[in-house]
């Protein structure tokens, strides 16, 4: 999936201002060429995200716009579709005239753009289990990145990980704990959909066991 950046400014259409989108976790940034803003009539100061306090920082010669979920939230929107939950935000500005020649000019724009991260995921953990758990990190063109991992425990109060390798008898009890890197948690909750064991490495084996099913 593409950046998804909504153009409303005609400036916009020869060349995106540059633009540089980047996704990762609950962060998202977007930079624009600054001489390509001057040359549109846009100084920095003018430029902001939703929130008119959130502006752009100054790096090598491009205006950054970012946002987070650690104090800098800036009006950044949560939203979710049935595969993704997706964090937007927009660069906005807004210059009038100041009303005292006979010719005014105003000049706006809004630029929005999203991170969009999948909502579901599949993780498998080999039989030979390994203390630090399976993992899952995925890096998809134009979209966010988080991690997920399985980590197998002896108690219900999940002190005590398995250590190295280990045999699984039939019957015997264990704890698995699903944990998720990246994402808000005041936000985001993890559900476990569905769960199950093969007798080989291989999650799309014919032969399966069901541990949880559509819980």
């Amino acid at each position: 999936m593409q950046p998804l950046l909504f153009i409303r400014h005609k400036w916009m259409r020869k060349g995106l201002y540059d633009a540089v989108e980047s996704c990762a976790s609950s962060t998202g940034s977007l930079s624009l060429s600054r001489c390509q803003l001057f040359e549109s009539g846009f100084p920095p100061e003018t430029l902001h995200l939703n929130d008119p306090s959130c502006q752009g920082t100054l790096e090598d010669g491009r205006l950054v716009f970012q946002f987070d979920n650690e104090g800098h939230i800036c009006g950044t929107i949560l939203m979710s579709n049935r595969t993704h939950f997706i964090y937007q935000n927009s660069i906005q500005s807004n210059l009038r005239g100041t009303g005292q020649s006979i010719i005014t000019r105003e000049r706006w724009m809004n630029i929005t753009f999203s991170c969009a991260y999948p909502l579901i995921q599949t993780l498998s953990m080999p039989m030979g289990i390994q203390a630090e758990g399976g993992e899952i990190y995925k890096e998809l063109p134009g979209q966010g990145t988080y991690q997920v991992r399985m980590i197998p425990y002896h108690d219900a109060e999940f002190t005590s990980p398995f250590d190295g390798e280990v045999e699984i008898q039939v019957n015997q009890q264990m704890y698995v704990a699903v944990e998720v890197d990246g994402v808000d948690i005041n936000q985001i909750a993890t559900v476990l959909d569905n769960c199950w064991a093969t007798p080989v490495n291989d999650i799309d084996y014919s032969i399966r066991w069901n541990l949880i099913t559509r819980e």
